[in-house]
């Protein structure tokens, strides 16, 4: 015979409010029941525990719960089948008996937040090309991964990230990026606006100032000022970061957050004069230089350039990262490198907030790495990204002539229009939008200046046709606004 404990713990459980002053247990369990589907907490066609089991969960008799179901079914909150149970019923009474829908929150608005849209329409900056990432490679490796799977990964994990990938990821900076580090100054996050919220908890606060590119990536200013930090917004040309600039608006600021390899808003690549220039201000100054290494894997022209960290004799640079991009979105998966005197007081601030990243993922993306398989996908993805970049330039130079210029770049997975006919970001993002193209303005990105006129257009995942076709939108879009 069935052990009543073993059968109890498999009923599922239904919580009920508390009971009301004089109210008849009858009468209390209706007012729940038929609360609990108009608030949709019993969803249509939910099955609701048998009368007994109910009856025991809430010390009540059968009889008293078996009346309830009636009531209820006779007036068509629930039905009853043989076999099958009691459930909702899929059609309630009518609308008078229903609470009806809550009214909707309306969330202020969020800078940037756009770049986290779901949909596929071109040209979202940060789509990479989904369809061509290795989906059965991955699944195989997360099978062979879960069939040894062990307590102990189960059980919990390490705060600086699985010691296999950590260890993947230090080979692969050294080799690929130029970054000098062992696996033990590498710590896994979630990804880029993670390691940046830490980090800002961590290196600012009140008081304190920070170099921010301008334009530049409003994640980085947003976990800086969340932080109580000020922002510094300091210009950025063809070479990258005004680094003579910061220093005349703030010498003695604590940290500069850079995006060196591929600028966010303009995508440049910094200069080598000016990396120099940013790492001789940090050594006298004993500033942080958070290094977000943004897009460069994807390097398409010109000699590979080395991390910023690369360079840094003096350990002032944190060097960020993300598989997110690289892979796809959803692995929720990045790093930072940290010098060594900023590890266990990093460390320390990130089990605070999160304890640990997840494991099971670690350890698949690991093999990943170990394996090969990143390397070879990044070269794929090199091949078809510089293809479909060319594909816009000469789509946009035949049929945005006079609208807008596209100007050459070296890496990444969006390229800057630059507006010609005297349209601002704001208007060209808009006009965009109204025949459903993304084309994310400039103006989001920007502090101070005024002076920047342009949109980013993303090409890595999108096909040929889709580009043309996104372009001859713009054309349509942008076309009555030409000379003004």
């Amino acid at each position: 015979m069935e052990n009543a404990a073993k059968r109890a713990a498999r009923v599922p459980e239904l919580p009920l409010g508390p009971r009301r002053p004089e109210e008849s247990l009858q009468d209390w369990l209706y007012r729940e029941l038929r609360q609990a589907i108009l608030d949709g907490r019993l969803g249509r066609g939910r099955k609701l525990p048998a009368t007994r089991d109910l009856a025991r969960q809430h010390g009540l008799s059968r009889g008293t719960v078996v009346a309830v179901f009636e009531q209820m079914r006779a007036e068509g909150y629930l039905i009853s089948r043989v076999g099958s149970g009691t459930r909702v019923s899929e059609r309630l009474p009518d609308e008078r008996l229903s609470s009806g829908p809550a009214a909707p929150i309306e969330a202020p608005p969020v800078p940037g937040l756009d770049l986290a849209e779901k949909t596929s329409r071109p040209f979202h900056p940060n789509r990479p090309a989904l369809a061509q990432f290795p989906v059965e490679t991955w699944a195989r490796i997360a099978s062979r991964r879960l069939r040894r799977v062990t307590p102990g990964m189960l059980a919990g994990g390490d705060p600086q990230g699985y010691p296999a990938l950590r260890q993947a990821v230090a080979e692969y900076l050294g080799a690929s990026r130029g970054v000098r580090c062992v696996a033990e100054q590498v710590v896994v996050t979630s990804g880029v606006q993670q390691s940046l919220d830490l980090l800002a908890r961590l290196l600012t606060g009140p008081g304190s100032r920070v170099w921010v590119e301008d334009p530049g990536y409003f994640g980085a200013t947003d976990a800086f000022r969340h932080a109580g930090a000020e922002i510094v917004g300091v210009p950025v040309d063809e070479s990258g970061l005004q680094v003579d600039e910061g220093l005349r608006l703030a010498p003695n600021a604590a940290a500069a957050y850079v995006t060196p390899g591929h600028h966010f808003g303009l995508g440049v690549t910094m200069s080598a004069a000016r990396r120099i220039q940013l790492l001789g201000w940090a050594r006298q100054t004993d500033a942080w230089v958070i290094e977000d290494d943004y897009d460069s894997e994807f390097r398409f022209s010109g000699r590979p350039v080395p991390a910023l960290q690369g360079l840094d004799t003096a350990g002032r640079v944190i060097h960020l990262g993300t598989f997110n991009k690289t892979l796809f979105p959803a692995l929720r998966l990045g790093y930072i490198v940290l010098p060594e005197a900023l590890l266990e007081p990093f460390l320390r601030r990130r089990y605070e907030l999160d304890r640990y990243p997840p494991t099971i993922p670690q350890a698949i993306l690991a093999e990943f790495l170990a394996e090969g398989h990143f390397g070879r996908h990044l070269r794929r993805m090199r091949e078809l990204y510089a293809e479909r970049l060319e594909a816009l330039q000469d789509d946009a130079r035949r049929f945005l002539a006079g609208l807008a210029e596209i100007p050459a770049i070296q890496a990444g997975l969006f390229t800057t229009a630059r507006l010609v006919n005297g349209m601002s970001s704001e208007e060209a993002e808009r006009l965009a939008a109204e025949r459903e193209i993304t084309a994310f303005g400039l103006h989001r990105c920007c502090l101070r200046r005024t002076d920047i006129r342009g949109v980013q257009l993303g090409f890595a995942g999108y096909t040929r046709t889709e580009i043309r076709a996104g372009v001859l939108g713009l054309a349509a879009a942008w076309e009555r606004r030409r000379g003004v």
